[in-house]
């Protein structure tokens, strides 16, 4: 549907954020997340379920991944030489 005052669509998004976590550190479970049958644009987040969360933890291989300072600078760098190249808008 045409939003008379934007002049673009409501379904169509103008932007995409991406995001990512790193092994272990966001567990479907979580409010807020979203899983493979549920990525739809517009449709509603996934809600708490505990027992599902507890789940997903036992599946785990490892501990959880948790980046220092150093590391998260160096996805930073990749994510922007990415949109560089590419000729994205961040």
């Amino acid at each position: 549907m045409m939003n008379p005052h934007s002049g673009f669509q409501d379904d169509i998004p103008l932007a995409y954020l991406i995001t990512f976590r790193s092994y272990g550190t966001w567990l479907h479970g979580r409010s807020g997340s979203v899983d493979r049958f549920h990525n739809v644009y517009g449709t509603p987040t996934l809600p708490p379920d505990e027992a599902r969360r507890q789940y997903n933890k036992r599946l785990l291989a490892q501990r959880p991944v948790k980046l220092d300072g150093k590391q998260r600078a160096a996805v930073e760098l990749a994510a922007r030489e990415t949109c560089r190249i590419r000729d994205w808008r961040l």
